[in-house]
């Protein structure tokens, strides 16, 4: 068998593993002729490629590390949160690993799109566990291994879906907000007293680096357990080789490089080398382009071959690239992978990772529902100050630094809030933005707001996304457009 991107995919060709769904129902059986209706059907799943059967590769055997089955059942348990599903899917993954004779990722992950959160954690899962039992961890920590890469993504399952799913690069706000999923997942299971202490704190820590430099707490190597570390590199790495809308996937070769790179920076070396050992540079049954222009599909990468594995050339003749007569010949890249600059890839990623400035908004409501809402849904997004009244707000607006917004309700019990905002600008100025919130669309009104000198205004009972887009426009200086 032997990987092609969709793009080559042709009818007639026969499929060597099954595909699945994002709930990892079967799509397509192995063995099955693929034609035009299973090519497009695939396209539009956003698989990047299949695996195929064919003469020249019909004597190149991969084996997935657990079982498709247990795979779909992990991955089901993560979709629904599943807890005790996870706990027993964590043992079952040990159990299938522990009787292996030989690990090795050799089988490039086929998962669409939409099923990425779930099939991600299920691949930490797995990584994880191969990366302990390289190791020497035992049994029962190996099954807290896997447990914490079940359950460290399922925070995201409370990202809004416009940040989770969008298909181009995070800004800077709303990778502040893709933040918090460690913290959220943390609260997810932090009362459960059948899951441990170890567990947990990889879960809430998988994002630490060993220098200090990671997230939430900026904790150092000193302070991270075993499993958090090798959280943090199996994550990563699934995450380099995987492909996202917004960005094409490291070859394994590539993502290897990036970890070693930043071993003692963010990750303990000692875990990428176990890494390295389990990781095949070109996994068998890719197609790779040599120095000399010749190509070939990798059929052998075990232990010394990693970097010179043996080739079956497509014309049929065999290549072992260790035989000294061929140290002249080097891999230049997969001929079924997207060649990508990392260090381009890595400026984009940056752009994200950066600080950002988090606006301060102050909001004036008496009613404390209302106050409570608006933290509900902007509370991830800004720095809030909610006050109860006009006087408890001008007294603030005296003391501390001027907000970036203010947010004021016109139906206020100690005076309306045309009045509030004259008091308001008496001590800012023109400097701080009004968006007024009204209780219904009149005309009048909207005149008086805007002769008061208004940003905008907003009509109970609104919608959180337009109040989101409206503070966006505002703070970002647009004028209201009629």
């Amino acid at each position: 068998m032997r990987y092609i991107k969709m793009s080559d995919a042709r009818p007639g060709m026969s499929l060597a593993y099954n595909m699945y769904d994002a709930d990892g129902h079967t799509l397509i059986c192995s063995g099955s002729t693929l034609s035009q209706f299973y090519i497009k059907k695939l396209n539009e799943y956003g698989f990047d490629g299949v695996y195929i059967n064919d003469e020249l590769s019909q004597d190149i055997k991969i084996d997935s590390v657990i079982s498709p089955d247990l795979r779909t059942e992990g991955i089901v348990n993560v979709r629904s949160s599943n807890i005790d599903g996870c706990k027993d899917v964590a043992k079952k993954i040990v159990d299938q690993v522990l009787s292996k004779d030989v690990l090795s990722l050799d089988l490039t992950d086929l998962r669409c799109f939409d099923g990425y959160t779930y099939a991600h954690s299920v691949n930490v899962a797995v990584l994880s566990c191969i990366i302990g039992f390289g190791m020497k961890m035992n049994e029962q920590s190996l099954e807290q291994l896997v447990m914490a890469g079940l359950l460290h993504d399922l925070g995201k399952l409370m990202i809004p879906p416009e940040i989770l799913n969008k298909s181009t690069r995070l800004t800077n706000e709303e990778y502040e907000i893709m933040k918090t999923h460690s913290a959220l997942s943390y609260e997810m299971i932090k009362e459960r007293w059948d899951i441990s202490s170890q567990v947990k704190a990889a879960v809430l820590y998988h994002h630490e680096n060993v220098d200090g430099s990671g997230y939430p707490n900026g904790i150092d190597g000193d302070g991270m357990t075993l499993i958090t570390k090798i959280l943090h590199v199996a994550d990563v790495y699934d995450a380099l080789v995987s492909r996202r809308p917004y960005k094409s996937p490291y070859s394994p070769y590539e993502a290897c490089e990036y970890l070693m790179g930043a071993g003692g920076i963010m990750f303990d070396p000692k875990v990428v080398e176990a890494l390295l050992m389990c990781v095949p540079f070109y996994p068998k049954g890719t197609q790779v382009e040599l120095s000399d222009s010749r190509e070939g599909i990798i059929v052998e990468n075990a232990g010394s071959r990693n970097l010179r594995p043996v080739l079956r050339l497509l014309d049929g003749s065999m290549l072992d690239l260790s035989e000294q007569k061929n140290y002249n010949l080097t891999i230049l890249h997969g001929t079924n992978e997207d060649v990508v600059d990392p260090f381009v890839e890595e400026a984009e990623r940056r752009k994200m990772l950066s600080p950002s400035k988090k606006y301060h908004i102050m909001i004036i409501d008496d009613m404390l529902i209302n106050l409570h809402a608006f933290r509900g849904f902007l509370q991830n997004m800004y720095d809030l100050s909610l006050q109860t009244s006009v006087g408890q707000a001008l007294l603030h607006l005296k003391r501390q630094a001027e907000p970036d917004l203010i947010i004021l309700d016109m139906d206020m019990p100690e005076m309306n809030g045309i009045d509030a905002a004259a008091k308001i600008r008496e001590i800012t100025g023109d400097g701080v933005p009004l968006l007024f919130v009204i209780d219904s669309y009149d005309k009048g009104l909207v005149a008086r707001c805007r002769r008061a000198g208004a940003a905008g205004y907003i009509v109970r009972p609104y919608k959180p996304v337009y109040v989101k887009a409206e503070i966006k426009r505002i703070i970002a200086g647009q004028k209201v457009t009629e």
